[in-house]
């Protein structure tokens, strides 16, 4: 289990603690995000998915941002595992 600080914009969103997380645009919606819970999102649409895999806790549910954004995911100094970063496209 992984644990990591989510900041959309620089501000802090939240933590999630699960198997990890899916940022996906509209056209990767409909596989991995779409099998983690994540939505279906037309392919037009200016957004970006973000997903937790597996989360242990029902407060960080799937969200659709606007792809303006900038997404940053931190690796808490404190936290017990490593973590490691895959692209796919």
């Amino acid at each position: 289990m992984g644990r990591f600080d989510i900041y959309i914009n620089e501000v802090f969103l939240t933590t999630v603690q699960g198997d990890g997380l899916i940022i996906s645009t509209p056209t990767g919606s409909t596989a991995y995000n779409l099998s983690c819970g994540g939505s279906i999102v037309h392919d037009t649409s200016d957004v970006v998915c973000l997903t937790p895999i597996a989360v242990h806790s029902l407060s960080f549910r799937p969200i659709i941002l606007p792809k303006s954004v900038t997404i940053r995911v931190v690796l808490p100094k404190d936290a017990r595992t490593g973590a490691w970063v895959t692209f796919d496209g």
